[in-house]
């Protein structure tokens, strides 16, 4: 609907002129420069925006909220040190409620991140999950780690309780040039040790590093540049499994104030190791290509939504372990006041959907040779996160899982629940 859209953005300038020309009129008006600067970040006029703030300021200082605002303002225009400032004071007044007090504590240790030189921080989960399908568990939680490991779908189809260990930790290094180079390393990590279908332990490393800059001026200088070079280990069963290594690039842009778009490309070799377990585990080697596009929504201030596309050719050392893959999928994520007076801290809860289409290039012999071999993947997801402190979250997750094939080998489903704590540093 580009006219709605069009008639949108000219009632949002027509707003901003009359709120605008109201300052002028009042300029010594509390609330009506609050509505100018409200109307300022809707269109995007950050500067408009800290302006009418700092005003307000000079009529009353005391408002933590304002100086909230302010410190989120140049922290999006990455005045870092101002930024500082107004998260400090705002939290250290007496009249700042807990949802402030704990949101300029996590911006100001982003900050702090951001600002030095080589910085370190990272998630860490530990917690307990059931499944229904302990065999197959772990292909919804990696999947929600933003990872895929499938075990072998020929086990036997049990339930089981299993412990759960997964980390992203990150490490960035600023080159501390103008074009805000920084070589970034991340280094995910997931562990599960079931408690007795052992073949589902799994464990799985994946790194990744490459120097991210913005290289571009003028209308483009908001379009980021991430070469960069990945690997990855997964063993099941405490049996080496699969091993990959690659590279590719990752370009962002943002495309408005609230509006983000990544899209990567990656080719990888995808090597599997024959084990007991899966004595022909090695036919499935190969080379893959991807792409993936991802939207990321700020629709309120309390809403994100992201939604993304991937597709991938998978060619392996025989064809009926060659495929082609088209996924898609998204998540809402919504932030609300504590309903239990816990701390007063805001709860997070996300819902995600994915699905995903595989379609094979021949026949497995050994299968069925009279059938090639496709699948249809559906992930459902829902996680709710309850902050303990400015570090701790307190995690509730369920998931499900169903993969249709019209061989009964490949087809399955699990539907896991996961409860454990979360850690950031």
């Amino acid at each position: 609907m580009p006219f709605v859209a069009e008639a949108q953005r000219a009632g949002d300038t027509e707003a901003f002129r009359q709120a605008f020309q109201e300052t002028l009129q009042k300029p010594t008006d509390a609330p009506t420069l609050l509505k100018y600067a409200r109307i300022a970040v809707q269109v995007g006029d950050l500067e408009a925006a800290v302006s009418a703030y700092e005003r307000f300021l000079m009529i009353d200082a005391d408002q933590p909220r304002v100086r909230y605002e302010l410190g989120v303002l140049y922290y999006r225009l990455r005045s870092y040190e101002a930024a500082r400032a107004y998260f400090e004071t705002a939290r250290a007044s007496p009249k700042a409620g807990a949802d402030v007090k704990s949101g300029a504590g996590e911006y100001i240790a982003e900050i702090e991140k951001r600002t030095g030189t080589s910085r370190f921080s990272g998630d860490v989960l530990a917690g307990l999950r059931f499944s229904s399908n302990a065999n197959n568990a772990n292909s919804g939680a990696l999947k929600f780690f933003g990872n895929t490991v499938v075990p072998n779908p020929a086990f036997s189809q049990r339930g089981d309780v299993a412990a759960i260990g997964a980390a992203q930790l990150r490490h960035r290094y600023d080159f501390g040039r103008q074009d805000s180079g920084t070589l970034e390393t991340d280094l995910g990590v997931y562990a599960s040790r079931q408690f007795q279908v052992s073949e589902a332990n799994t464990l799985l490393l994946d790194l990744t590093t490459g120097p991210r800059s913005q290289p571009f001026e003028g209308a483009f200088r908001d379009v980021t540049l991430k070469p960069f070079v990945t690997g990855r280990y997964v063993s099941v069963h405490d049996k080496p499994t699969y091993w990959s290594w690659g590279a590719g690039m990752e370009g962002t842009t943002l495309l408005r104030d609230w509006l983000k778009l990544s899209t990567v490309v990656l080719g990888r070799r995808r090597e599997f190791i024959d084990n007991a377990d899966a004595p022909t585990n090695s036919r499935s080697s190969g080379n893959d290509a991807a792409i993936a596009m991802q939207l990321q929504a700020e629709v309120a201030p309390d809403m994100l939504v992201v939604l993304g596309i991937n597709a991938t050719r998978y060619i392996a050392s025989i064809a009926s372990e060659s495929y082609r893959e088209l996924g898609f999928g998204g998540s809402l994520t919504v932030r609300f006041a504590d309903p239990v007076g816990l701390n007063g801290r805001k709860w997070y809860l996300t819902g995600s959907a994915a699905g995903a289409f595989a379609g094979y290039d021949a026949a497995d012999p050994t299968i069925d040779p009279n059938v090639t071999r496709s699948q249809a993947d559906l992930n459902l997801g829902l996680l709710l996160s309850v902050p303990l402190d400015d570090r701790f979250n307190l995690i509730g997750q369920t998931t499900y899982f169903q993969r249709t094939a019209p061989i009964g080998n490949y087809a399955f489903q699990a539907f896991n629940g996961l409860v454990g704590v979360s850690w950031r540093f």
